[in-house]
């Protein structure tokens, strides 16, 4: 491939003038300019726009880091390449680690990243994780959406995070209530999170609403899993007094109390109303679809990149992510049917 060198060779000139011609920085003279683009045709020299550019703006490119350190599970998933989506629209190169909480190796990765990047969006739910990345990177700006963790403002140099969890449990809760839903069963995540303890008070908050005792829901914990749907679903099914209703503490409980109500020969949602957490892409995917509450991802995406950005630009500003659940309401509930008329 031939290169400025030999353009400048062929024409009799110097490398510099080929180089003002093309990049058009210098008025030449008539005949210089007619020689280099003789030169430029018999050596078949093709100027690589895209490299120049990268050359040229090298110093004004920022690289984010994505670092992920959850267990597998398609919420985190998809708002692991809405963050990369977002940076790309936003003309930021990315340098990304997913690991399962459970690895190991984390810190080879951090490694890899370390004096790579201008900033870090970490995602996690486990505070020795959060330490770590902490420890390994000096002076890097970190926005932290740091699920089920409390005083990350101050662990990650100022990152507020709400995901306003007693809202999504009472938007639930009412929504089923609001149906005629009395006899109503919820599948937590683990109890030990404050995640399922705020969606739970936000529960017994509508049921005070509706002037209902807060110990008339069967609670049954879960820990997220499609299995612990299942389990859930056999459990209450054995039970003296089945529910007309059941939340879940996310869709993937959801789907699998769906699945398992319907080889139990339970139609839903005629016999058995069944709602959901998150609205991952699957719930939509579900028969029949999920009714559910809605966590934007989106928002919680380009939010995270606005905080973090601000913290790139104005050191020691905070970062805040605030983000606002909602109802999606599909296929899967309805009103409670009484059968003894």
């Amino acid at each position: 491939m031939a290169t400025l060198k030999d353009v400048a060779l062929h024409a009799g000139v110097s490398v510099t003038t080929v180089s003002n011609f093309i990049n058009n920085k210098k008025k030449l003279k008539d005949d210089t300019r007619q020689n280099i683009l003789e030169a430029i045709q018999a050596t078949g020299y093709r100027h690589n726009a895209l490299a120049a550019s990268l050359k040229k703006n090298a110093a004004s490119l920022k690289s984010i880091g994505i670092i992920s350190i959850v267990d597998q599970n398609p919420f985190f998933s998809e708002l692991f390449f809405k963050l990369e989506n977002e940076c790309f629209k936003q003309d930021f190169t990315v340098i990304s680690c997913f690991r399962h909480a459970d690895k190991e190796d984390l810190h080879t990765y951090i490694n890899l990243m370390s004096g790579r990047v201008d900033g870090i969006i970490l995602i996690s739910l486990k505070r020795d994780k959060i330490d770590t990345v902490i420890k390994q990177i000096h002076a890097v700006p970190v926005v932290a959406i740091a699920f089920d963790i409390g005083d990350v403002m101050s662990l990650c140099g100022g990152t507020e995070f709400n995901l306003h969890n007693e809202t999504g449990g009472y938007i639930a809760g009412r929504f089923l209530l609001s149906k005629g839903h009395k006899k109503i069963a919820c599948v937590t995540g683990p109890k030990a999170l404050k995640t399922t303890t705020n969606r739970i008070a936000g529960l017994k908050k509508a049921l005070g609403e509706f002037n209902l005792p807060e110990d008339s829901v069967d609670y049954i914990e879960g820990n997220y899993t499609y299995q612990s749907g299942v389990d859930a679903m056999y459990q209450l099914f054995s039970s003296a007094a089945l529910p007309t209703a059941i939340i879940c503490h996310n869709d993937l409980m959801a789907i699998g109390v769906q699945n398992a109500a319907n080889e139990l020969g339970l139609k839903i949602p005629r016999e058995l109303s069944v709602m959901g957490y998150d609205d991952i892409e699957m719930s939509l995917l579900s028969f029949p679809s999920l009714t559910t509450v809605r966590i934007p991802l989106d928002d919680i995406a380009s939010q995270a990149l606005e905080g973090l950005t601000m913290k790139m630009s104005t050191p020691g500003s905070k970062a805040i992510i605030s983000i606002t659940p909602s109802l999606a309401v599909r296929g899967s509930v309805s009103e409670p049917v009484d059968f003894g008329k």
